[in-house]
């Protein structure tokens, strides 16, 4: 296997290992305390950017909503085509406002946006943290 396609299945294997334990999440159930994981992650969505091989994020267009974004969730993996679904995460800063600069992202949002992406040009996923969903953040004063 050449080194673009070891590449490319590792890629795919992540991403479906990130699909896994996010339907984990969603599906545990259980008998005396319900949907635990969920609530002790806060949410059933592993959020993730995907960097290209000349090394910057992803970037794709919500042309309904009209933002730009470079942070995902994973919906469905073809591990033999190496594709896979994403949705679109809305980030937005402490003051509500769309930002796509890491260090401004306070909260992501999931959208019902959609979009499929070949992996090929993919080099690599660095995963965030889960509770960038919850919305929760805090302003220390500055004296």
């Amino acid at each position: 296997m050449n080194h673009e396609k070891r590449r490319n299945h590792f890629l795919c294997e992540a991403l479906n290992d990130i699909k896994v334990l996010q339907d984990i999440m969603k599906d545990f159930h259980s008998k005396y305390f319900g949907q635990l994981l969920v609530k002790i992650v806060g949410s059933d969505t592993i959020p993730f950017f995907l960097i290209t091989h000349n090394g910057s994020h992803l970037r794709l267009m919500d042309t309904v909503n009209q933002f730009e974004t470079e942070y995902f969730r994973i919906e469905g993996v073809d591990i033999e085509r190496c594709r896979g679904t994403v949705s679109l995460l809305r980030a937005y800063d402490y003051e509500g406002k769309d930002t796509n600069l890491i260090a401004d992202v306070v909260r992501l949002e999931r959208t019902s946006t959609e979009k499929s992406i070949e992996f090929s040009g993919i080099s690599a996923i660095q995963l965030l943290k889960p509770d960038m969903l919850k919305g929760k953040f805090i302003i220390e004063p500055k004296w």
